[in-house]
């Protein structure tokens, strides 16, 4: 069946709108996905892509995140990705240039400092676990890093206990580079008074202790150690928190 001259001329038309528009479109304002993972361990964040605040619900009238964030954004074009706290202080920006379709954002807040990405970690030996223990704020105790000794201990029934000691470095770090025996299912970590290591680093009440559970061989882990209080502001220890699981 032959189409006559001005079905043509109408398909024709139609055709160059819809490549116009498209060349309006793009690639100036490509369709940009942005993926935002982390963790609040304290207090809250607001985010802001552009001049937007973005809405943890958007049938819900709150505008701060808590906890374990995961928010799937969409923007029409280069943007700027912010993370602000409670008193508006900006406290992490991103440049979104277009140049990629999917983008990244992750982190970890422990409600004063946000970390988006991960010291570097030296050459672990193979066939052992590599870990990373960073201490680098002590605002409750005021012991300098100096005066910190790690200690590590591997424990099972049945098997020989294995401890070992590591001091601090003046940055408040330490590069833990240890043989796990498979048998080993986690990796005790105390934090120790240098001088008197009989007693945790900040005395005989303070809490020391944490765990590192399902290490692996091969495998680099970094270990950030935090002082916290109890709900009434006492200072009652320190937790150590498996950053690399958010990044």
């Amino acid at each position: 069946m032959k189409k006559s001259p001005l079905a043509v001329l109408i398909a024709g038309l139609f055709f160059f709108s819809c490549t116009k528009s498209q060349e309006e479109f793009y690639p100036e304002n490509r369709i940009i996905d942005i993926s935002v993972r982390g963790l609040i361990a304290a207090d809250s964040l607001q985010f802001k892509l552009g001049d937007r605040i973005v809405k943890p619900n958007e049938e819900a009238p709150g505008l701060y995140f808590t906890g374990n964030v995961s928010a799937d954004l969409v923007s029409n074009g280069a943007t700027t990705f912010a993370v602000f706290n409670g008193k508006n202080e900006r406290l992490l920006e991103k440049k979104i240039d277009g140049t990629e379709m999917k983008n990244f954002v992750k982190f970890f807040y422990d409600g004063t400092a946000i970390i988006d990405k991960l010291p570097p970690l030296p050459a672990i030996t193979p066939g052992n676990v590599g870990v990373l223990l960073t201490f680098p704020d002590r605002k409750y105790s005021k012991v300098a890093a100096k005066d910190i000794l790690a200690e590590i201990t591997l424990t099972k029934r049945g098997q020989p206990t294995i401890k070992k000691t590591f001091p601090l470095k003046e940055d408040g770090t330490v590069f833990i580079d240890l043989n796990v025996p498979a048998v080993y299912s986690y990796i005790g970590f105390r934090l120790l008074n240098a001088a008197k290591p009989s007693e945790g680093y900040a005395g005989t009440n303070i809490s020391s202790n944490f765990t590192l559970n399902s290490p692996k061989a091969d495998k680099g882990y970094v270990m950030l150690a935090r002082e916290y209080t109890d709900a009434a502001g006492t200072f009652y220890g320190v937790e150590g928190i498996e950053l690399t699981q958010y990044f």
